[in-house]
């Protein structure tokens, strides 16, 4: 695969090949647990905006969003360390789940692309 992948959230751009090379970084604001065997839960706290403020003396605001994980979504989520490159990531997916090497790297830009666009992780690009 050649070209860009989009990272969400901010609009940027990085060429596939860094993509691949990076690490995705955790949150370190994240709070997460394990369900079960196959099973993470994360909290991450949501940042009190002025409007937030407002809107809370008139309705109940959660102090977090809460995120639940199947179990590829929890093995990605515990191999976004900091040590594992998104291509080292892809690899050990495609080796436990024995899918496509084409579906997990499909599957997985588009759920590290989530977990950035929702402050969960960072690329370390680096």
């Amino acid at each position: 695969m050649a070209g860009f992948v989009a990272i969400k959230g901010n609009g940027a751009k990085i060429p596939y090949k860094k993509y691949m090379q990076s690490r995705p970084v955790r949150n370190d604001k994240v709070d997460w647990e394990r369900l079960n065997s196959d099973v993470i839960k994360l909290y991450l706290p949501y940042k009190k905006t002025a409007v937030m403020k407002i809107l809370g003396r008139f309705i109940d605001i959660p102090d977090e969003r809460s995120f639940r994980f199947n179990p590829m979504g929890s093995m990605v989520w515990e191999l976004c360390d900091g040590k594992n490159t998104v291509e080292e990531i892809k690899e050990i997916v495609v080796k436990r789940t024995k899918s496509s090497e084409k579906d997990v790297e499909k599957r997985l830009l588009k759920f590290i692309n989530r977990l950035i666009k929702n402050e969960l992780i960072t690329l370390d690009t680096s």
